[in-house]
């Protein structure tokens, strides 16, 4: 007989709660679940071990007599009309813990490679002015005006010259590899981990436009410079005070400095203002908020033309691609071109155990990591 396991409802919910999972969902793979949250029935380990994979919890968290107190392990800065968002969702929690250990093995690897600190990193506070910021980022990456460019060659230019400057950068719509775990960018759409040696910028892809992906970038990247690790909800708005507001400035003043807005005289219409922002990799919204803040475009005019924005979003068809592709892109997309080209030689060079080198870049596959290797021209 299968030993059963004592189980509380309060866990069971938890549980239940965290992985955004239904309780009629659930009934549906776990019949007695019923008689497991009011006592009458204890599950067997087995059923146990199941719940857990369904639930994307540990065998651990759930045999404990209360819910674990989970918190988010950097500052929140997320809101949604004005409101605090409350409780992360397991796939955040699962998503922000993954990235810190990759963060973790690379900052070992870096200083092993001898790399000291990098000189921008907390060398602004809150104070200072965003257009003076704005310029030393722009000459920092190399960010020359690069009119006629479209959203998606703007991410690629600016995940290449943040790899450049040291930071690594990934990016990823799911949990891992698992498609079966979506992120949402009603919770968040970026985060920023500071770090001495290996700052990490993790974007939130999940059918995101280039625009909102080349926004989110430079946002985490002021947060580093700032010294700082953050989660972000991705409110574009360039007014009000804080952290997260200053952030958002220094990125429109960085994508979208004074001498392009010329670029919008002239624009009336949505398609208009949304044409001339592609050149610069922004959304017309925040070249919107751009003009309205240097005094170029009529507050009459700016709520018109911003209403008429907001009304045209489902027609913005400039996102990147939600499935298909190169397989071994999106895999150096989600583990970043630094951290995956140091896994694989790290490997080669007998230093990371292939157990653990598989397990990072997930696979079991001998196979994808060598093609992983060529794709990266590290062999």
């Amino acid at each position: 007989m299968s030993a059963r396991v004592a189980v509380s409802q309060s866990v069971l919910s938890w549980a239940l709660q965290r992985s955004e999972r239904t309780y009629e969902e659930a009934l549906t793979k776990f019949p007695h679940l019923g008689e497991w949250m009011d006592g009458s029935l204890q599950p067997t380990l087995r059923d146990l071990e199941k719940f857990a994979v369904f639930t994307h919890t540990s065998l651990g968290a759930l045999i404990m007599p209360e819910p674990p107190d989970e918190t988010l392990p950097i500052a929140d800065m997320r809101t949604r009309e004005s409101a605090v968002i409350e409780r992360p969702s397991g796939n955040l929690l699962d998503t922000i813990d993954r990235y810190q250990q990759f963060q973790d093995w690379y900052h070992d690897y870096a200083l092993e490679q001898g790399t000291e600190k990098l000189p921008f990193l907390g060398s602004v506070n809150g104070d200072a002015d965003p257009r003076r910021v704005a310029r030393d980022v722009r000459s920092l990456l190399q960010l020359e005006l690069l009119e006629a460019k479209a959203p998606d060659q703007w991410r690629r230019r600016l995940v290449s010259v943040l790899e450049d400057a040291g930071v690594l950068v990934m990016m990823s719509g799911i949990v891992g590899a698992n498609t079966q775990r979506p992120l949402s960018t009603d919770e968040f759409r970026g985060f920023s981990l500071y770090d001495d040696i290996a700052p990490l910028i993790f974007v939130n892809l999940a059918r995101e436009p280039y625009s909102a992906q080349n926004f989110t970038l430079v946002h985490e990247f002021a947060h580093l410079l700032l010294g700082h690790s953050a989660l972000s909800g991705g409110d574009k708005t360039l007014g009000g005070s804080g952290e997260e507001a200053w952030c958002n400035k220094v990125a429109a003043l960085t994508l979208l400095p004074d001498e392009a807005l010329d670029a919008f005289n002239g624009a009336e219409s949505v398609q208009d203002y949304r044409q001339a922002a592609r050149r610069f990799g922004v959304s017309a919204e925040v070249a919107l908020h751009r003009m309205r803040s240097a005094g170029q475009i009529g507050e009459q005019k700016y709520r018109r033309v911003l209403d008429a924005v907001h009304a045209d979003y489902g027609t913005d068809k400039s996102h990147a691609s939600s499935g298909g592709g190169n397989y071994y892109n999106t895999l150096t997309a989600r583990l970043g071109r630094s951290f995956a080209t140091a896994v694989i030689t790290s490997t080669l060079e007998g230093r990371t155990g292939f157990t653990e080198s598989f397990r990072m870049i997930g696979t079991h596959k001998r196979d994808v990591f060598d093609k992983l290797a060529k794709h990266l021209q590290v062999v």
